[in-house]
């Protein structure tokens, strides 16, 4: 039944709320971890932490009473914080284990619980499995009451965003040098508790924030920084003459820009952009990693700048992985998340944004000119395109079976076809090609495109679109 519907993807277990996501699902989930942190002699610590999603705090507390029955000590977020948070204290508190309560940048309706180790890694498939097995084993759940808990001293409530917030601020100049102005689209997500506070103290004088208010239905959007959700911001940045512009999504852990002219900035573009800072302008060196959905710009720029760009499937944690075994300076993904050498092992919308805009104060040029400038310097002349479209659960199967043995009908021939894992990738030349991905977050197939011709490029979208959604009928 519901332990059933417990499925661990790349970015954790998420469901919809009330359905596959509710108090029975959350302690299940709980009470697994609980006796596996028993069986193994974990550290009986944990930290958890939770967004401002519908039923987010509430699920946190189920979870943390569970955690104090068997006599694990809880340490809980005193309010809704970014993901990356809670990362950083499952690291800097030397946790075994850490759980954050969202559903990232799904829509409204959903919920979810990610789940950290120790050193604020995202779990492993080999970890997620285990879990979901344990999961299957529970029959009775069993808690504390809140009194009870915190009676015993084993649940504390503590400021989790002010030591967060401190350990940013080491990869930021202390003030900057121009008076940059700057609007923030928070989408109604948990952003604004740590973005506005760090841009303020490095001396941000010009912040203005849209949609800053706890809003559970996100005012019906879809709380994800991509293109077609930052309008608002876009004519915002230009009809006020601003510098640039920045959003999240809900939890905090993508990052979205539009450029002075209320152009968006891809997030391959940003990657980009903050790898050329860090090793052409700050002088730093190392290779940067990359998930196979992202840019051959970071290809052509890390050549060009005497680095390898290492690539790995989808999934952020394979991306940290493969930074620590090959010392990487940056690794990122073209969902927009990225981190950093000597950063967390997890990706983070507020210390990006301040990457972003230490390296506009340092370059001192236009948001525009800065991704020109990259580009030519890569002589990468490719134009990419990304979207996504749902499909029913119950034709995941089918689709899967299909995308294995069939390919679409494109503009163009394909050369060469690879199959990793969940994604299908297809060259149309060494440097050009579409990648499907069906997600295992959400019911949807999502599409990339890197092309030379803008034309050519267009008309693959429509046709691939068409393919698509004919799969789901």
């Amino acid at each position: 039944m519901s332990m059933n519907r417990i499925k661990f993807g790349t970015g954790g277990f998420r469901g919809i709320i009330g359905e596959d996501f509710s108090k029975e699902t959350v302690t299940i989930v709980a009470s697994a971890l609980s006796r596996i942190m028993l069986e193994e002699d974990s550290k009986k610590e944990i930290v958890i932490g939770f967004d401002r999603r519908n039923k987010s705090p509430e699920a946190a507390l189920d979870m943390a009473l569970v955690f104090t029955y068997y006599g694990i000590k809880v340490f809980l977020a005193n309010k809704d914080v970014p993901t990356p948070c809670i990362i950083y204290h499952t690291m800097a508190k030397k946790e075994d284990y850490g759980i954050m309560i969202t559903a990232s940048h799904n829509p409204a309706n959903f919920n979810g619980v990610k789940v950290f180790t120790k050193g604020g890694y995202d779990a492993d498939e080999e970890f997620t499995s285990r879990l979901e097995q344990k999961c299957q084993e529970i029959k009775n759940i069993y808690s504390l009451g809140l009194g009870e808990a915190k009676g015993k001293g084993l649940l504390a409530e503590f400021d989790a965003l002010t030591p967060y917030i401190d350990f940013i601020l080491p990869f930021s100049k202390k003030h900057l040098t121009h008076d940059l102005e700057i609007a923030y689209d928070n989408l109604n997500g948990v952003g604004i508790n740590s973005i506005e506070p760090i841009l303020k103290k490095i001396g941000v004088k010009t912040l203005s924030i849209l949609n800053p208010e706890h809003d559970i239905t996100f005012k019906g959007k879809l709380p994800n920084p991509i293109e077609k959700n930052l309008k608002d911001l876009s004519s915002f940045v230009t009809n006020n003459n601003y510098d640039v512009g920045f959003s999240a999504d809900s939890d905090a852990d993508r990052l979205g820009v539009i450029d002075e002219k209320g152009n968006f900035v891809t997030a391959n573009e940003i990657l980009a952009c903050i790898y050329y800072y860090l090793v052409k302008v700050k002088g730093l060196k190392g290779d940067i990693v990359k998930n196979c959905a992202t840019s051959m710009l970071l290809d052509d720029l890390a050549n060009k700048l005497g680095y390898k760009c290492h690539e790995v499937d989808v999934g952020f944690k394979n991306i940290t992985r493969k930074m620590d075994e090959c010392n990487a300076l940056l690794g990122g993904e073209s969902s927009g998340g990225l981190t950093c050498r000597n950063y967390l092992k997890g990706k983070d919308t507020t210390f990006a944004l301040v990457l972003f805009v230490n390296m506009m104060d340092d370059i001192n040029k236009p948001v525009s000119e800065i991704v020109k400038e990259v580009k030519e310097f890569a002589s990468f002349k490719s134009f990419d395109y990304e979207t996504f479209l749902n499909y029913p659960p119950s034709k995941e199967k089918m689709i899967k079976e299909y995308l294995e043995n069939n390919s679409p009908d494109f503009v163009r021939p394909f050369i060469k076809k690879e199959i990793i894992d969940r994604n299908y990738r297809y060259f149309f030349s060494p440097s050009e090609w579409c990648l499907l991905r069906l997600s295992n977050t959400e019911p949807a197939l999502r599409l990339y495109l890197e092309i030379d011709d803008p034309n050519l490029l267009k008309e693959e979208e429509n046709r691939i679109a068409a393919y698509i959604k004919k799969l789901g009928e």
